[in-house]
């Protein structure tokens, strides 16, 4: 396997993406856990639930933050 596929399958999987918790959340968008509540009531930002957890995708948030701002 050549390096720029090893680099491909790193980059493609769900952990690297994948954000689980307010705390992680708050963190990547730079803002307050009680932001993150209110962004997920308001159904402003792609956040979801699974279970008890919150989780995001920092791909979909860049998109969705980037639509909001441009």
């Amino acid at each position: 396997m050549s390096e720029l596929e090893q680099a491909k399958q790193q980059a493609d999987r769900l952990a690297d993406d994948l954000l689980i918790g307010a705390p992680a959340i708050a963190a990547e968008l730079g803002c307050s856990e009680r932001q993150v509540y209110y962004f997920v009531e308001t159904k402003k930002l792609p956040i979801g639930k699974f279970g008890k957890n919150l989780i995001a995708s920092r791909a979909k948030l860049r998109r969705a933050t980037n639509a909001l701002t441009s």
